[in-house]
Parts: structure tokens; sequence; C-alpha cells
């Protein structure tokens, strides 16, 4: 079985950090979020991986070149962004070999297990089969009792047919090779508008609904911080890299996780903060509710402030 994950965009909405580090790199009690992910599709018995890029695509080829992964892992270029569908079509040559495959978006944290979401696949030859979960903010997909996808964003595919559950589209989805056939040529398109026409054709497009396990969206700096504070729980101490450095008379509070090569200041004192990599605290420091990125410099007090070097 293969995967690709989808790692091409530009991740605007978590400026000024993504002029850094691209958002699949964000890390995640200080390891990298598309790590992760492979170390995920790898143990659901995935043996190739594909890897779409376009924005700090280097330092996104560095990382996986960096790694022993256990399975064959390849990074692809975009020379522009062709969007979901655009992107999924354009690594064609890699996916088709297969029976199915499996897409998922790499700024996506979640703890399913998707073994069942498979065998469903199988069963009901479906060309796509999404991934949905009951997450009430982003809730906008809708099926009917046959798992059919029926609207989306709230416009039906077929007006005969209302949807008995309305859910979230996780970002994974199971994709027959089948579908690539389908696919136009070349250029950028949407995937979702491509899954609603075949849907209105009638074609096998259906959710299937995961139940327990977590999963979280990180599009915004607020999910990023919510995504610490749900993995540390209440009382877990700060995480700290064993090649950080912190000085004397710290008071740490909170949700706290120090990068390699980061260095903490005398006197500081940080509250619910990410610190990366090689960041500077200078003593006497004062950060609340913060996200440092990798080698900058802080001084004085900070609250709620996203940072970057310069």
């Amino acid at each position: 079985m293969k995967a690709m994950i989808l790692a091409a965009g530009l991740g605007t909405r978590l400026e000024p950090l993504t002029k850094i580090r691209p958002k699949p790199l964000f890390p995640v009690l200080n390891r990298p979020l598309l790590g992760i992910i492979i170390e995920q599709l790898a143990s659901m018995g995935v043996t190739g991986i594909i890897i779409n890029t376009y924005h700090l695509a280097e330092q996104m080829e560095q990382f996986v070149g960096g790694v022993r992964w256990g399975v064959q892992v390849e990074v692809r270029l975009e020379p522009e962004i062709l969007g979901t569908g655009g992107g999924i079509k354009n690594c064609a040559d890699f996916l088709r070999d297969a029976p199915f495959f499996v897409v998922a978006n790499a700024d996506i944290y979640h703890t399913f297990d998707l073994r069942p979401a498979l065998h469903y696949h199988r069963e009901t030859d479906n060309l796509a089969t999404l991934i949905l979960c009951d997450h009430p903010r982003f809730n906008q997909v809708g099926i009917d009792v046959e798992g059919r996808i029926v609207s989306v964003r709230g416009q039906s595919i077929k007006k005969s047919i209302a949807p008995s559950r309305i859910l979230t589209f996780t970002g994974i989805h199971i994709i027959s090779s089948g579908l690539l056939e389908h696919m136009p040529s070349a250029g950028f398109f949407g995937i979702m508008e491509f899954y609603m026409e075949l849907a209105s054709q009638g074609e096998a497009i259906r959710g299937y609904e995961m139940e327990g396990g977590y999963w979280l969206d990180i599009g915004r700096v607020a999910d990023y911080m919510d995504l610490h504070g749900h993995l540390m729980g209440a009382g877990m101490g700060p995480i700290v890299h064993p090649q950080a450095h912190l000085e004397e008379a710290i008071r740490m509070e909170g949700i706290i996780c120090v990068g390699k090569g980061t260095r903490i200041g005398a006197g500081s004192f940080l509250k619910d903060s990410i610190l990366w990599e090689d960041v500077v605290v200078e003593e006497g420091s004062v950060l609340e509710g913060c996200i440092v990125g990798d080698g900058t410099q802080v001084r004085g007090r900070h609250h709620g402030e996203a940072l970057i070097p310069g």
C-alpha cells in the first residue's frame, strides 16, 4: 500500500512562523509533525510515501533525506501550487500501481486507527472514502444513512437526499487508483469539487466516521497551542530538550516546550509558551502565550505573540 502526504501549502494563517519553517515541520513536543505522520503511515502497513512540496521545499527535502524511515519516501516539488486534486494527479505515476492509496494532509494531528476504514473501503469498492469525525467547528460534509456524500459546505449534491449527519472531513482519504483516470490531465483543481461532481453522477464517494481518537487541524496559531495543551494535559511539567540550556532562577508555568539548542537566561519567566530550536531568551525576559521561532533572540516582555528573527 502507498500513501501521499499533502505538504505544498503556504500556511498563510500561521504567519509569521511559516516564513521560517514550513507548516508540516512545525514541532509537536519537539518532533516535526511530518515525521509523526510518516511514522503513523508506516505503522499501518504503508510501504511507499510521496510528499508534494512547494513552500520552503528545501527544508522539507533536507528533513526527509536526513532520516532513515524504514519505508520508501519520495519528495516531489511542485513548480506551482496545483491544489489537492492537481497535486494527487501529479503523483499518479507513483500511486497508480496499487489498488488503493491513502492521502493525508500534512497539517493534521490525529490518533485514529485507520485499519477499519481501510477494510471498509475494500469491502464497499468505493472510488474514494473520506475519513470523517464529529468536530463541530469544522462540520461541513453531509452523509446519508449509507455513508454517501450528499452535501458539502451546505451545498447539496442531490437535492432529493437529505444528510443524516454533518461531519468534519479530517483531511485523510482512501482513494482507489481507478479514480486517477477520472481526474483532469494536468493543472490546478480542488478535490472536494471533484468529489462532488463524481457523487452527483452516482459514483461511490462515501464517508467513514471515526469513533474515538483525537484530531486537530493546526491551521491557526491558537490551534497549534491547543494541540500542545491537549497532549501535555493538566499537571505535566515543562518539556525541555536535553540539548537546551536553562540558567538559574527561571520560572515556568503551564504548557511549556523548549527546543534543541535554546538558551533561557537567568530570572526569566515563561508561561504557556513554545520555543523552537536555537532560541535565545535574554535574562529577566517574560513570555506568556508565545510561540518563538527558530533562531529568535528575545528580550523584554511579550504576551500572545508569534516571534521570528528580525
